[in-house]
């Protein structure tokens, strides 16, 4: 750990997952926020923009531009929901400055398949071919000397950390993976016009025709596997603030049981920080990781010939977004990696 103090900038910084940025900087002991951008608040003061924020910083919110954030900072977390990313990234890698981008800019490493998922043309491709997608349970020694890190979707964290040492273990087939995810609706972002009101008492799927995390799954998952993994995807809003709990069901290639496929998560994940494999699928709930960086997994077999369970849960906002960004920014930074959100490891 260095003596210096890493310079941040936090760009969306109005925006929730702005938001969580910038509380959990607040709190890091090795780094500290030195630009906060945002179109929508420009010229005024977060704590005016974020009321929840007064009294913990004043800070005068900048439209972000590549030379002023290079000026001050030595690393810039991206919190965009649009292509801004694609103009901004480039600019920053080239002013020297560091870049984590939590949108879904850099996550897909086909243009294509961005071109088909996202609506639009990918206009960094350069930029885009030295992205690394930011698992650290998968990519850590990457992440390392990464100058861009493409922070991974929230509802992949849980599938991709439930499923690849399965599939590196040859345990499951490639084909015939179906994955069920329920989000609260802090998923949708402050600007959404989504109401607790509309969800309370109610729970809908959405994105049957296809949501726009499957092809990451599937290009993390194919990596683990080394072959092609096909999975079918079907997301569910549930009437919470927070948190992802997914299942997962697979088909095994040989007679297994839950000890087996237990087993092969515990070797995978025996010395990571912040995923636990817990003992039961009942154990894995949206409240034992609330609040905190933290990944739960579990998984049982129905039968020595049936269906493989596998159950993940995450807090989105936190280990799908904010404090995963920071995970792989203390990575990049040679800092202690649980700097900042070690504190909240969960039960």
């Amino acid at each position: 750990m260095g003596a210096e103090m890493t310079r941040v900038a936090v760009t969306g910084a109005s925006g929730l997952v702005g938001e969580c940025l910038v509380r959990l900087l607040l709190g890091h002991p090795d780094a500290e926020v030195t630009f906060l951008g945002s179109h929508n608040a420009a010229g005024r003061d977060i704590a005016d923009v974020v009321p929840s924020l007064k009294g913990a910083i004043s800070f005068e919110c900048r439209p972000p531009d590549a030379d002023e954030i290079a000026r001050s900072a030595d690393v810039a977390i991206l919190a965009h929901k649009s292509a801004e990313s694609l103009r901004l990234t480039p600019q920053l890698l080239d002013a020297g400055v560091r870049v984590i981008d939590i949108g879904g800019e850099f996550r897909l490493r086909d243009p294509a398949l961005y071109e088909q998922w996202y609506g639009q043309e990918h206009t960094a491709l350069e930029t885009l071919a030295e992205a690394v997608y930011g698992l650290p349970e998968l990519h850590r020694e990457q992440i390392r000397s990464a100058r861009l890190v493409s922070n991974p979707g929230c509802y992949p964290t849980t599938v991709i950390l439930a499923l690849a040492p399965l599939l590196a273990a040859g345990l499951i087939s490639h084909d015939g993976i179906n994955v069920s995810s329920s989000s609260g609706l802090t998923g949708a972002g402050r600007t959404s016009g989504k109401l607790f009101i509309d969800a309370n008492e109610d729970m809908r799927c959405y994105a049957l025709a296809g949501h726009k995390h499957r092809p990451e799954m599937e290009q993390e998952l194919s990596a683990a596997a080394g072959a092609a993994v096909h999975v079918t995807f079907v997301p569910h809003i549930i009437p919470a603030n927070r948190g992802i709990l997914t299942t997962i069901f697979a088909r095994p290639v040989m007679l297994l049981d839950t000890d087996k496929v237990r087993g092969a998560l515990a070797a995978k994940y025996a010395d990571e920080p912040f995923v636990r494999v817990r003992d039961w699928g009942g154990e894995v709930c949206l409240a034992n990781v609330r609040g905190t960086n933290v990944c739960d997994v579990a998984a049982e077999c129905v039968a020595s010939d049936g269906p493989v369970i596998v159950m993940a849960a995450i807090d989105n906002m936190l280990k799908g977004a904010c404090s995963q960004a920071i995970q792989n920014m203390n990575i990049m930074f040679g800092i202690d990696e649980a700097a900042g959100i070690g504190g909240v490891r969960g039960s």
